[in-house]
């Protein structure tokens, strides 16, 4: 199933590419692919940081350069044939995406510009139970939570999904008593590692304030830090990913990521992030924050 959306993703892409002239909606992209609209949004938005019309936007004006530059076109004949609304409509969007007016560029000559390449579905990567997009990086100021820790032996939770078990006791016994809540929706798995063989975990929700923390629970402070970002996504409902989907996921982060990117888990701590907005019975993401420092060279 995984790989039949792989080859649909890259089947989009072409369509796209063939029908570079055309209006394409999102009604129409969805019907073509036979994914719904919900999925093929999401999915735009991890592969390319772009929603789909901002893509199709964004490749229009690249393609549009052979026309621009190597052709000669008229402006107004390069507007029509990529189907922008009006002239003006091409000329706005060639400046905000590129800083000048397209006669500008061509009188200025063939200088340096960043556009936006054709996507394919090698940027996604599969894994045994859904797929984990290239990790993007942010610099996040530092957060309090309260949530109800546990210590965890990582052989028990690989046999008895204790993890999991903790963030639903959390939620039946704790979620709602908690004041001064950020983010309702938002749950986060903060993990403290210990030593090769345990680890603490506490199911959280981010507050503005850890004053009247309930008892029974925990208020920690998180300090501002730089995060590697992967986002794992999964065909099934968010609360059901356990140690045994995530292992394929920490296969790929510890063989790939820190091999290849140039960078290092830098302190003892991770956390998941789970919108719970986003989910639905046959989807689920989840983003996973790992403190990160650049590899000396």
């Amino acid at each position: 199933m995984q790989q039949d959306l792989l080859n649909t993703l890259d089947k989009l892409f072409d369509y796209i590419e063939d029908h570079i002239q055309d209006k394409l909606t999102l009604d129409h992209l969805a019907s073509v692919t036979h994914i719904s609209k919900f999925h093929l949004h999401r999915m735009f938005k991890h592969v390319s940081g772009q929603l789909p019309g901002e893509y199709i936007r964004s490749r229009k004006l690249a393609r549009s350069l052979e026309q621009l530059v190597n052709l000669n076109w008229k402006i107004i004949d390069i507007s029509g044939h990529y189907a922008f609304e009006h002239e003006q409509s091409y000329i706005r969007a060639f400046k905000q995406a590129f800083g000048i007016t397209p006669l500008q560029y061509r009188k200025q000559g063939a200088g340096e510009l960043e556009f936006t390449a054709r996507m394919t579905s090698s940027m996604i990567t599969m894994l045994p139970y859904g797929y984990i997009f290239k990790p993007t990086y942010v610099r996040k100021p530092a957060m309090k939570l309260i949530g109800q820790q546990s210590h965890i032996r990582y052989a028990d939770n690989e046999e008895h999904y204790e993890a999991n078990s903790a963030g639903n006791d959390f939620y039946e016994k704790h979620f709602h008593s908690i004041p001064n809540v950020l983010q309702p929706n938002v749950y986060i798995g903060f993990t403290n590692e210990i030593n090769e063989d345990y680890s603490t975990y506490q199911p959280s929700v981010e507050v503005s304030s850890l004053d009247h923390i309930p008892e029974e629970l925990n208020g920690i402070e998180v300090p501002a830090n730089q995060y590697a970002v992967f986002k794992y996504v999964c065909d099934f409902h968010p609360g059901l990913i356990n140690i045994d989907h995530l292992d394929s996921v920490w296969t790929f982060i510890d063989e790939y990521w820190q091999s290849h990117s140039g960078y290092e888990k830098s302190d003892p701590y991770y956390f998941e992030r789970i919108d719970g907005s986003l989910a639905q019975d046959h989807y689920g993401e989840m983003d996973i924050y790992i403190p990160a420092k650049q590899i000396s060279l």
